[in-house]
This record gives C-alpha cells, sequence and structure tokens, in this order.
C-alpha cells in the first residue's frame, strides 16, 4: 500500500518566500523612516532647546540695560547697553552664539556663523536683530533666532522670533 505524501510544490515555496521577503523589505522601510523621523525630531527639541536658551539670555540682558540709543563710536567695543548692542554696526546686525552656556556677546557678523556647526558639535544658532529707531529712540526690538543642523546632508533649521520693548509685562 502506497501512502500519499503531502508536500508543497516549488511554485508554492517560491510565492511563500516572495510574499515574506515583500513583508521584511517593506517592515524594515518603515523602520527606517521611523527611525530617521525619531532622529530630525530629536534634533529640532535640542535646537528649540538652544533657541530658548539664547531668548533667555536676550531678555536677561535686555532687564539689565535697555538703553535706548543706537551705537556710536566707542561704545561698540565696550560697555555697552542692550539697544547699541543690537544695533552694532547697522540696524540689522547678526550675531553668531556657538557656545553654551552663552556667556557674554559675540562681535557682530554680517554673515552670521559662516556656516560653521560648532555649537554641540552639530548645530549652529545665530540671531539677528531689527529695530526702527524714533527720533533717535529705539523702543522695539526684533529679534529672529535660527538654530540650524545637517541631516542627511541637508540644512534643517528651527527659527522662532521675539520682541523686545522697554516694558514688558
Amino acid at each position: 500500500m502506497l501512502t500519499e505524501q503531502r508536500s508543497f510544490s516549488l511554485v508554492e515555496v517560491l510565492v511563500f518566500t516572495t510574499i515574506l521577503s515583500v513583508f521584511f523589505v517593506t517592515a524594515a522601510s518603515v523602520v527606517t523612516v521611523a527611525l530617521r523621523n525619531m532622529k530630525f525630531n530629536e534634533h529640532k527639541i535640542i535646537a528649540l532647546h538652544y533657541s530658548r536658551q539664547l531668548e533667555d539670555w536676550l531678555r536677561a540682558q535686555k532687564e539689565i540695560d535697555w538703553g535706548g540709543t543706537q551705537c556710536s563710536g566707542s561704545c561698540c567695543s565696550s560697555g555697552c547697553n542692550f539697544t547699541q548692542r543690537v544695533t552694532q554696526g547697522s540696524l540689522s546686525p547678526k550675531f553668531c552664539f556657538d557656545i553654551s552656556p552663552i556667556s557674554d556677546w559675540p562681535a557682530p557678523n554680517s554673515l552670521g556663523c559662516n556656516g560653521v556647526y560648532s555649537l554641540g558639535s552639530l548645530f549652529l544658532r545665530e540671531v539677528e536683530f531689527t529695530s526702527s529707531p524714533v527720533s533717535g529712540y529705539i523702543g522695539q526690538v526684533n529679534a529672529v533666532i535660527t538654530v540650524s543642523w545637517l541631516d542627511l546632508g541637508q540644512k534643517k533649521s528651527a527659527t522662532t522670533s521675539a520682541v523686545f520693548s522697554v516694558l514688558e509685562q
């Protein structure tokens, strides 16, 4: 008596293997995209932390000595008040704050950080100030803080804006 052996044909095995391969490739792609998004979000959270750190430091500097006048002559080198610092050289200077924690004002630079990602060896933090003096007095200063980083060769950034004025409550 012959017993009938049941087994899978070669075509059935190939179909099963193909379906299993497609499933694993799809799963690996989903995991890769999820990890990439997690890394981007991690960098964005750190960038926003650096941005908030600078905004808080600037707010403290503003509270110490607002001033209200533009930078002129020798004041620009030392002993400046807040409004004189943020108008060094022009009414919209850029500053590169490439250290953390922030300890002092860096020199203004029309180009910002010149593309050097030195903050935490991954980030670039710069701020651009704008102000409009009325009769020689600066009553408000706008700051745009940009923290940038490279992610897979592409420049990514987080930008925040702050407004500083004489009376803040």
